[in-house]
């Protein structure tokens, strides 16, 4: 066979194979046809219009209604779901999803249904019924006395759907009577740690952004109101100090009566005192105490000394031994006035540190003793065994040659307390020429 047969074979076979291909395309075009045909004479027509979004969407939701019927809940969720996935923007299916939530008496479910399908659809029914709930919720916290942050959260989320909600407005009033009172739990912190400050403050910058969009008398009352507890006895986590005042100075140009200011004014005297003893702290867990002595003789830990021994401390509370922690203060108020304090190692046993300031009057030969002590963080959690490290400079004998010569000097004592009682280490003329030690 020469070539030029073998190549006319090749495209003859080709031919052939484009010509099969036609025929089966016209042969299932036909096919496709004639079923059409027949599915129009057969009632046809009524199949297809089954198979419209609309017509599957009311069937899963049918469905779902049937088995609510039967307290089948999680096979109607399902079928509302299904419903949801032919269109993810059907109000109904959303609507009926938490119909059946709320049938279960699953409210909180029911919301998220709501919420979930208005940022989907942004169809303002369903923000409206959102809301309802959510208002709801808090009368029943409110009839309660079991107003939460996630209460005033509820309020706030109305008031944002709509500002002129006054409804809103006067739940927030009764919610503020119950969150910021005497006889409600910690406002900022609670026990075992837990905190809902953040919340708090998230909430109020919410306030905030919705007063400076849309400003109104009733937002600007709240907004006040609410930076500033009625609690004659706050706790606050010292992390959460500057931002605390932050939120303040936000408040303040709003503020016309300045019930603000107090509160800030107290607030900026403790971060002062967190500045200035922030030295001390980084001195004592160096483990070289020396550079305590130039502290102690600083003008500042002076002045802090004098004010508490002559009563003229402003804002922060203290008697004798002024506790200075870095985790939790206290912030009491009387007639309107603030003080603060901050807690001691009893109160904040996990503490990192504790340190005290000596405040009593006690003088040698007409000399103010100075007077600051330290208490690590605990080992491994427990409070015992507990040290004390103590520092004074005061007047008093020095065993010189043989003799004691009263002058002006360091003792640095480590008391180790355990439950069988206490053992100390005592160092005198610490770091002077004359040093000497004993233990008791």
């Amino acid at each position: 066979m020469t070539e030029k047969e073998r190549k006319r074979r090749k495209l003859s076979k080709a031919a052939r194979e484009r010509r099969r291909r036609r025929r089966k395309r016209i042969v299932m075009a036909e096919r496709i046809a004639a079923a059409v045909l027949l599915i129009g004479v057969l009632g046809g027509g009524v199949a297809l219009w089954n198979f419209m979004p609309d017509i599957r969407i009311a069937k899963r939701l049918q469905a779902a209604g049937e088995y609510v019927e039967t307290k089948a809940y999680e096979d109607a969720i399902a079928s509302c779901e299904e419903a949801l996935e032919i269109d993810s923007q059907s109000v109904k299916a959303y609507r009926a999803m938490a119909g059946v939530y709320l049938t279960q008496e699953d409210r909180e479910a029911a919301e998220q249904v709501l919420y979930r399908g208005w940022e989907s659809t942004q169809d303002e029914g369903l923000l409206q019924e959102y809301c309802v709930h959510l208002l709801n919720d808090a009368v029943a916290d409110v009839n309660d006395q079991s107003c939460t942050m996630e209460t005033m959260e509820k309020c706030v989320t109305a008031i944002e759907t709509d500002p002129a909600n006054a409804d809103g407005y006067k739940l927030l009033g009764a919610c503020y009577g119950h969150l910021f009172s005497d006889d409600a739990s910690p406002v900022f912190c609670a026990e075992e740690d837990a905190c809902s400050f953040d919340r708090y403050l998230a909430l109020m910058g919410r306030l905030l952004a919705l007063y400076e969009a849309s400003p109104s008398e009733e937002l600007k009352t709240v907004i006040v109101r609410y930076g500033v507890p009625a609690n004659s006895l706050v706790e606050l986590e010292v992390r959460h100090l500057e931002d605390y005042r932050g939120l303040l100075a936000r408040i303040a140009p709003l503020d016309e009566e300045k019930k603000t200011a107090d509160l800030a004014s107290c607030l900026e005297k403790a971060a002062w005192a967190q500045e200035l003893f922030g030295e001390a702290f980084t001195i004592f867990e160096s483990g070289d105490f020396m550079p305590i002595k130039e502290f102690m003789q600083s003008e500042a830990y002076i002045s802090v000394r004098d004010q508490f021994i002559d009563g003229t401390m402003e804002y922060w509370d203290g008697k004798t031994y002024i506790p200075v922690s870095r985790e939790k203060m206290k912030l009491t108020q009387e007639n309107g006035q603030w003080k603060f304090s901050f807690c001691d190692f009893e109160e904040v046993p996990q503490t990192a540190g504790v340190i005290n300031v000596w405040g009593a009057k006690q003088e040698d030969d007409g000399v103010q003793r100075l007077c600051i002590s330290y208490e690590p963080a605990a080992e491994g959690g427990a409070y015992y065994p507990h040290t004390t490290y103590e520092f004074v400079y005061l007047y008093s004998n020095v065993k010189i040659g043989g003799a004691y010569v009263p002058q002006m000097n360091y003792r640095f004592e480590t008391r180790l307390a355990t439950p069988e009682g206490t053992s100390s280490q005592l160092i005198g003329d610490w770091g002077g020429e004359h040093q000497w030690n004993m233990e008791y």
